[in-house]
C-alpha cells in the first residue's frame, strides 16, 4: 500500500494516515485484485478490534473511483525506533523497558484474540509523547497479522518457503522455518527488538551476507550466536538473563507468553539501576505499565 499524510476537513482539519492499496495491483487478474484488496479491509478490522494504547485507530474504510480501497487512519507524530537506534549506542534503559511494556500489552490482547503478529520489528514502532509528556509507541503495520493455526502450509499461516512473510532480521526460527506459529513467535521478535535498544545492534548479527543465507541459518540446528552485551553497566544481568531465555531457538524454552515475559522483565528490573542511567519512567515500568 500506499500511504499518504492527508486531512480531515470535516473534523477540525485534524491529520490523518491515508493508507491506500497500490495502483500496481490493478494490473492483476481480478481475483488476485479482489484479495489484495481483502488483505487490506482485512488489517483495518482487524485493528479496528483492537483496545491497546499501542494500536492506531480506525477513523474509516472506503475505495477510490478505481476500485482500490483505502483506510484512514489516526497520524502518529515521532520517529520509529529504528531511526531512534540509528547512529546510536543504545536507547536508554528506561525508556527501553517502558517502549518493551508497551508492545507487550498490545501483544497480549493480540495473541488473547488468536492472532499472531509476525513482524515486530524497531521500523514498525513509532516513538511519540503521551499527553503527561511520556513516552507513547504506536504499531503501525498490521498487514502480516494472521490468526494462530494447527497447519503450517502458505494458505493458512501465509507461509512462502522462500519469502516467508516478515523481516528476517527478527524472525523467530520456527517461523523462517514454516512450522506453526504462535505468541511465541512475537516474543522472539520482542526480545530482539529489546536487545537492540539496550545494546545497539542487532542480536541476530551474524556472518550472513544474504537474507538466504539468514534464513539457512534460522532453519538449521546451529546455536544462536550468544553476543554479549556491551557493558555490565548498562545492562544489568537479571535483565540479559530474561531476554537471553525469550531468544532460545526453541519456543518451549522460551518463556509461556509474552504476559509472563514482560512479568519477568517486570521483576528483573525492580530495585535495578543502571549507572548513568535516568530512571524517570521506571516507576510507572513497574506500578501500572504492562500487560493488562
Amino acid at each position: 500500500a500506499d500511504v499518504f499524510l492527508a486531512r480531515q476537513r470535516s473534523v477540525g482539519d485534524r491529520k490523518v494516515a491515508l493508507k491506500v492499496l497500490g495502483r500496481p495491483y490493478l494490473q492483476l487478474r481480478e481475483a488476485d485484485f479482489r484479495r489484495a484488496a481483502h488483505a487490506l479491509l482485512r488489517e483495518a478490522s482487524l485493528l479496528g478490534q483492537m483496545h491497546a494504547p499501542c494500536f492506531v485507530s480506525v477513523h474509516w474504510t472506503s475505495a477510490l473511483p478505481d476500485g482500490r480501497p483505502y483506510v484512514v487512519l489516526e497520524y502518529v507524530e515521532g520517529d520509529t525506533v529504528a531511526a531512534r537506534i540509528q547512529g546510536k549506542a543504545a536507547i536508554p534503559f528506561d525508556v527501553a523497558l517502558d517502549i518493551c511494556m508497551q508492545l507487550a500489552s498490545g501483544l497480549e490482547e493480540l495473541h488473547e484474540a488468536g492472532y499472531v503478529h509476525r513482524d515486530v520489528t524497531p521500523a514498525n514502532v513509532i516513538v511519540g509523547t503521551g499527553p503527561l509528556g511520556d513516552v507513547a509507541i504506536k504499531m503501525i503495520d498490521f498487514g502480516t497479522v494472521t490468526r494462530v493455526s494447527e497447519r503450517a502450509d502458505r494458505f493458512r499461516v501465509g507461509y512462502d518457503l522462500e519469502h516467508p512473510l516478515g523481516t528476517i532480521a527478527y524472525m523467530a526460527p520456527e517461523q523462517a522455518r514454516g512450522d506453526v506459529v504462535d505468541g511465541r513467535a512475537d516474543q522472539f521478535a520482542l526480545a530482539s527488538v529489546l536487545f537492540e535498544m539496550l545494546v545497539g545492534h542487532r542480536a541476530s548479527d551474524i556472518n550472513a551476507p544474504t537474507q538466504r543465507a539468514m534464513l539457512e541459518f534460522l532453519r538449521s540446528d546451529a546455536a544462536l550466536p550468544a553476543t554479549p552485551w556491551k557493558t555490565e553497566s548498562d545492562v544489568p544481568a537479571a535483565i540479559g538473563a530474561v531476554v537471553v531465555r525469550a531468544l532460545s531457538r526453541q519456543p518451549d524454552a522460551r518463556y509461556a507468553s509474552v504476559r509472563t515475559f514482560a512479568d519477568a522483565l517486570r521483576d528483573a528490573a525492580t530495585g535495578a539501576r543502571p549507572r548513568g542511567r535516568e530512571r524517570s519512567l521506571l516507576g510507572r515500568l513497574l506500578g501500572e505499565r504492562g500487560p493488562r
